[in-house]
């Protein structure tokens, strides 16, 4: 009977530790800067980070950040994975989210939306589009060198930013897999 128990507990389990894979993206058109030593003018700038609902932080009120793995796309210039701790972030009081070099310290693009005032990471939003803020002429480590832009970030060179929720499996799913389980278990006793 206890091996039931722990079958039963062991499916609730799976049921509270999934968690769904989530993507940021952010894109700026008409950026100049520099990827792995190569020069772009007037390119489009992709910025991806993939994470996780699970791993949310909200240490203060009205900010969210979570960690995951980025990388930078230009078009017509290559792409590279960014090699220090990359986050995503939104302060809903002052409408603005971005991505961020968590080692760094230091905002590589920022985009500025009202719809953030109530964004907390853990949803699919956008494409919002609005102003943007970073660092000019700061670098950021990548597997092949470093990023960076040199064309301004501001009002007049807007982007926007999408989260898209990634699939996960259904909470019937996940008891399917529990009671197969049980079920082997159950097998396996009699045997």
């Amino acid at each position: 009977m206890t091996w039931i128990k722990t079958a039963v507990l062991a499916t609730l389990c799976c049921a509270a530790a999934s968690a769904t894979s989530i993507t940021f993206t952010e894109v700026i058109n008409n950026a100049s800067g520099s990827l792995d030593g190569t020069t772009f003018t007037s390119q489009t700038v992709t910025l991806v980070l993939t994470s996780d609902t699970s791993t949310i932080v909200n240490g203060v009120p009205g900010f969210y950040s979570d960690t995951g793995t980025a990388t930078v796309s230009v078009s017509g210039g290559g792409s590279d994975t960014f090699t220090d701790t990359m986050q995503v972030f939104v302060t809903q009081g002052s409408d603005v989210a971005g991505i961020t070099d968590g080692t760094e310290h230091l905002d590589v693009l920022d985009v500025n939306n009202a719809a953030y005032a109530t964004y907390a990471l853990n949803t699919s939003i956008g494409p919002l589009s609005g102003g943007t803020a970073g660092n000019t002429g700061d670098t950021y480590a990548t597997t092949g060198g470093t990023f960076e832009f040199t064309s301004p970030l501001n009002v007049d060179h807007p982007a926007s930013f999408t989260a898209a929720l990634g699939s996960a499996p259904e909470p019937g799913t996940l008891g399917l897999i529990g009671a197969s389980i049980g079920f082997l278990l159950i097998r396996r006793a009699r045997s």
